[in-house]
């Protein structure tokens, strides 16, 4: 009887480590969404955490190797995932990412085949891309073909983790991220790049103000900074006049029901998105 007892709670540990530490990934392992969209199941970072990597995650609608901001419907693209580490030297990165529409979370477009070390899986109807295995490249990308047209705005969302590789779920650090993507209305649309700056946007979440800064060699452009809903709807627009290395500008969200937002930041001729939490 105490030989199957400690057989069992070995068994049992050793489940709870593969579960938590996702090397294979969260979708094929836990099934479920843990890239914190609207309807993912929760965040990694739940579960994963007190590590200093301090990681970013940036993500990118390649056509070709250009950055674009808006979709030509069914054309075809890549998905790019890259998570950085601020610090220390990360033992290897994972991710999961899905690509939504904006209106009813529905997939948008159809994920291709994966190249090795990654995987497609489908979770409640929507497809997901992940990691098969901790990957010592912090670039992760995917073929993406764009939805019809009349689907509008989609929104994708990605999470990863720079993992110190102990196989236990200490000492990672989780990161997360969305991108607004827009469907063209004309080739001159789909060809838009992405502003050259940093983008931040903070606190996030926002209770009252969120302050935008700006930080990158502008020009002297001038620049209009909007807040969208997830449908891609203005409720807010402002503007800056030839703004500085570092410019900042507040927005006023105290009225705002608690929800997701975008800040679109352009010049009228490249556009930036990132997103924004009540």
């Amino acid at each position: 009887m105490k030989k199957s007892v400690l057989l069992f709670c070995t068994l049992l540990s050793a489940v709870w480590i593969v579960l938590s530490s996702n090397a294979s990934g969260a979708g094929r392992e836990q099934g479920t969404d843990r890239t914190g969209s609207p309807v993912s199941a929760g965040f990694c970072g739940e579960c994963h955490g007190t590590g200093n990597y301090d990681p970013t995650l940036e993500i990118a609608i390649l056509d070709g190797t250009t950055p674009v901001t808006a979709y030509a419907p069914g054309k075809k693209y890549t998905v790019q995932v890259k998570i950085t580490a601020a610090s220390g030297t990360p033992g290897g990165y994972g991710y999961q990412a899905t690509v939504l529409e904006a209106k009813a979370q529905a997939q948008a477009g159809v994920l291709g085949a994966a190249p090795s070390g990654q995987r497609v899986i489908t979770l409640g109807g929507r497809q997901y891309a992940e990691h098969t295995r901790r990957a010592t490249s912090n670039v992760f990308e995917m073929p993406w073909t764009a939805p019809a047209a009349g689907t509008g705005t989609v929104n994708v969302y990605a999470a990863g983790l720079a993992v110190n590789g102990d196989g236990s779920t200490g000492n990672d650090s989780p990161v997360k991220n969305s991108l607004s993507l827009i469907e063209a209305t004309s080739t001159g649309l789909s060809s838009n790049k992405i502003l050259a700056a940093q983008i931040k946007v903070y606190p996030n979440p926002a209770l009252e103000f969120a302050r935008v800064e700006i930080e990158g060699n502008l020009e002297n452009d001038q620049l209009w900074v909007n807040l969208l809903d997830v449908q891609g709807r203005i409720l807010q627009s402002k503007s800056l006049q030839q703004p500085n290395q570092r410019s900042q500008i507040e927005l006023d969200v105290k009225t705002l029901p608690k929800g997701q937002y975008w800040v679109q930041v352009s010049n009228g001729k490249r556009t930036k998105t990132v997103s924004l939490l009540k």
